[in-house]
């Protein structure tokens, strides 16, 4: 084939193409038309929708690769009677009650003395009297989970009164856990009173304390198990919980819901610890979550002295079909309860559960224990000591990243936050959206104090708080996740597309394919077959027959 013959060849196919062809829009090439620069204007036209067509395809396909399911509303609405009420912790900003720390100091104190003066040695002194040691007690509360904490004693006085618990107890091991819980005022004294749904109710029978990550609360609603350490307290705050009465709905009218009447501690019973306001903080959480705002995805309501605070709680239902089971948990977010349970390898399983579990398993790997008031599952886990605080607290400035030159540090600061991508929410359940509407509380300024209501006969003398929860709406929203894109319905979206456009179909495609393949290759070789072997050269006088023959005479040469 010539160098002439190969751009008529090609030149042919593709006039084939384009007459042959099912694409709409093509035929107009091959007419002329008056018009100048009518073919390169529509040429543009069609190369402007094949590529906007084709990159709506590519970012159909990228959201289907990412996540294949496609959430639909519930057409019926679901009364909220159907979902249970959430547990709500009340923690006042006071971690340390100094009454009852100063009660426990002059205990341990006795105990210093009593032990130095049986040994005749005063080399394990850890306080020189009772306000020391209760000053020195105070470093108990950088267990809770504060990144903003720093070191109150150095590592030989932490082995000191490391000694000095051990040896009070009986060196049978204590629980920082349980010695914190001790030493916070009791739920009688912060929440004093109480309705729920119009009834009167006595606060501390309807609330339970426990400590978690960021103080010890007083938890209303609770269903959870006791983690404590020791037996005997294990046993008494499960049997304290089973004897909690149920909270069923009844209405959700804001006058006729679940109000409490909150009463901060006296300016002389609070510690000298860590405090960014002297605000309640609330927590609301599903029963059987672990209540910390570490780990909820609610967050944290701060409750000011002397307000009114109204929280509306809106409940959202949602399932998923069984058709979701046959995608992967990373393409569907989420996780069926056998799914969750078995990768947490717990009974109970949330996201809530999990980045609790994740970030002690980060603590167990950095110090080789957990933080006595963070354990609120298993039991089997090694609680922290004393000894231990150093480490806990570098643990926490490297989860928690505060460090402004982070990139300066080793590798593992840069690291922590991304631990916890595992976890994912429930496939089934419900979830829980809250506000929050805030208005000053009237004081009293008569000393017989308020008049009439839930606040009748109390004072200002100690700041006070009221909070209120309910439903905010009679029906909540239900939420199905069925598996609707699969393969079939994004190929139907494709040829949809592409018909729309310019009546493109997979046949189009295989033409294509054809033309710049096959139908190619067959005239290539129809080009190379026809060519004509090369005349026989004998000399430069020689004539052939051919060139003698007059045109036209039709002679016959016979030999």
């Amino acid at each position: 084939m010539t160098q002439e013959e190969a751009p008529s060849n090609y030149l042919r196919l593709f006039k084939e193409f384009l007459r042959q062809s099912s694409i709409n829009g093509l035929h107009p090439f091959l007419y002329p038309t008056p018009i100048r620069y009518a073919k390169a204007l529509w040429l543009t036209l069609m190369a402007a929708i094949v590529v906007w067509t084709h990159v709506v395809i590519v970012n159909l396909t990228l959201e289907y690769l990412d996540q294949p399911t496609e959430i639909h509303m519930a057409p019926d609405l679901v009364h909220v009677a159907n979902s249970p009420f959430p547990a709500v912790g009340v923690c006042t900003a006071n971690k340390i009650s100094q009454r009852l720390l100063r009660s426990y100091a002059v205990k341990l104190y006795q105990h210093q003395e009593k032990s130095n003066s049986n040994d005749e040695s005063t080399l394990q002194r850890v306080a020189l009297d009772v306000d020391d040691m209760a000053e020195r007690l105070l470093v108990l509360a950088q267990f809770y989970l504060n990144p903003l904490d720093t070191p109150r004693l150095d590592e030989a006085q932490l082995q000191r009164l490391h000694w000095l618990l051990s040896s009070y107890h009986n060196d049978t091991g204590y629980s920082v856990r349980d010695i914190l819980r001790q030493l916070s005022a009791d739920c009688g004294e912060l929440i004093i009173r109480g309705i729920v749904y119009g009834s009167p109710v006595n606060t501390s029978q309807m609330f339970v304390k426990r400590p978690t990550s960021s103080n010890v609360c007083c938890i209303f609603n609770y269903r959870r198990p006791s983690y404590s350490q020791i037996a005997h307290i294990r046993a008494e705050d499960n049997a304290e919980m089973r004897a909690l009465p149920k909270v069923v709905f009844e209405s959700n009218s804001i006058l006729n819901s679940v109000q409490f009447v909150l009463q901060d501690t006296p300016e002389d019973d609070q510690s000298n610890t860590f405090m960014t306001n002297n605000a309640f903080q609330l927590t609301i959480f599903p029963q059987e979550d672990y209540a910390t705002v570490q780990s909820t995805t609610l967050g944290e309501i701060l409750v000011d002295h002397n307000t009114i605070v109204e929280i509306p709680i809106q409940p959202t239902f949602f399932s998923s079909s069984e058709g979701v089971r046959t995608v992967s948990p990373e393409a569907r977010r989420c996780y069926f309860p056998e799914e969750g349970r078995k990768l947490i390898n717990q009974s109970y399983y949330s996201i809530d559960e999990c980045l609790l579990l994740c970030r002690s398993k980060s603590m167990m790997d950095h110090c080789g224990c957990v933080s006595p008031p963070m354990i609120g599952s298993s039991t089997d886990l090694k609680y922290c000591s004393l000894p231990d605080l150093p480490c806990l607290t570098k643990w926490k400035s490297i989860w928690y990243g505060y460090d402004e030159f982070a990139y300066l540090q080793e590798g593992e600061s840069q690291a922590a936050q991304g631990q916890c991508t595992h976890c994912l929410p429930t496939c089934n359940g419900v979830s829980f959206s809250i506000t929050s509407n805030v208005a000053p509380l009237r004081l009293n300024y008569n000393g017989t104090g308020y008049r009439t209501g839930l606040l009748k006969g109390l004072t200002n003398e100690r700041p006070l708080a009221v909070i209120k929860f309910f439903f905010k709406l009679r029906f909540a929203q239900a939420t199905k996740s069925e598996l609707v894109s699969t393969w079939v319905v994004l190929l139907n979206r494709f040829g949809g597309i592409l018909s729309l456009m310019y009546g493109f179909s997979i046949v189009s495609y295989i033409e294509i394919f054809y033309y710049l393949t096959g139908k190619w290759f067959v005239y290539i070789c129809r080009a190379f077959t026809k060519r004509q072997p090369p005349r026989p050269v004998r000399g430069n006088n020689s004539l052939y027959w051919d060139e003698l023959m007059p045109k036209g005479l039709g002679l016959r040469v016979h030999n």
